[in-house]
This record gives structure tokens, C-alpha cells and sequence, in this order.
């Protein structure tokens, strides 16, 4: 009589390489001329992406959050700003309040971005946040450089941050 063998549908090994091999979000921050990478790290759809800025002409505090989607864009979700002047969306049609903590909100502002292209700055431009913990200071790039800010997909097989 023959030897019966149960075999599952896929070994422990074959589980591993499917694992390695799964697709992975990756944040990517490069220079746009050269596409020299500045910064990679892992992000999962509903991670939350700050930015943090001082208004270059008013001089106050602007920070903007984003909610990573599933295709590797940023849905823009909230700003929150020191007040209102030059080129501060004063009149969107979305909840406003002043919070707590004296800025003004800007809630459920709902607009899709597939990237950012930035000019930095080393005296507006402060952090970049990943689920409220800084994984870029802006000053650390030379001012005035242009980059990208990109969520790219990439196979498991090598991870990032």
C-alpha cells in the first residue's frame, strides 16, 4: 500500500517568498534634477503625513495632514494655519474653528495629491512628520533645492525605514 502524504497549498517556504516578494508603500523624497534619494520609509494606507511650515509672508505657523490612500497618494485632510492673509485659504467651504491651541482648522478638506514638488526652504519649510513622529528636517536639504515627495510601490524583498 502506497504512502499517502498530506501536502498543505503552499509550504512555510513558499509563505516566506510570497511574504518577501508582497508589494510594500515606500515614501521616497529625492531631488528632482537628479533623482538622487533623500529619504525612504515604509507607510501603510492610513498613515498620516504632516508638514510643517511657517508662512514665508505672514510669518505663522501652517501645518497641513495628509492620510496615505491605498494607490500611494495624499488626501489632504486638514490645515491648520496662525491665522489668515497672504494666500491663506480663507473662504473653503470646509469645518473651521479655532482650536485649542489658538490655530485655526481646517477639517475635512478631502483634495487628492499623487506627489508633492517642493522648493525648499531652510527658513519656512520645518518638518516632515510620519504618523506625528519627524523623519526629515527640512533644513537638513540646501535651500532652494527642488524635490519630490512620492509614495512609490515596491516588492518587499529589501525593506525601508
Amino acid at each position: 500500500m502506497g504512502r499517502r502524504m498530506a501536502f498543505s497549498s503552499s509550504s512555510a517556504a513558499e509563505k516566506g517568498l510570497e511574504a518577501a516578494l508582497s508589494p510594500v508603500l515606500v515614501m521616497r523624497v529625492s531631488y528632482q534634477k537628479t533623482g538622487e534619494v533623500i529619504l525612504t520609509h515604509t507607510v501603510l494606507p492610513g498613515d498620516t503625513v504632516t508638514v510643517t511650515l511657517t508662512h514665508s509672508f505672514e510669518h505663522i505657523p501652517w501645518n497641513e495632514y495628509y492620510t496615505v490612500l491605498q494607490d500611494g497618494s495624499f488626501l489632504l485632510k486638514r490645515i491648520e494655519v496662525g491665522g489668515f492673509g497672504a494666500g491663506i485659504p480663507a473662504e473653503m467651504d470646509v469645518p473651521t474653528y479655532v482650536g485649542e491651541d489658538g490655530l485655526v482648522h481646517m477639517d475635512e478638506i478631502n483634495s487628492v495629491f499623487p506627489r508633492f514638488n517642493w522648493i525648499t526652504s531652510n527658513i519656512n519649510m520645518k518638518e516632515l512628520l510620519l504618523n506625528g513622529q519627524p523623519i526629515l528636517e527640512f533644513s537638513e536639504i540646501p535651500h532652494h533645492s527642488f524635490v519630490t515627495c512620492e509614495i512609490m510601490t515596491q516588492r518587499r524583498l529589501f525593506q525601508f525605514g
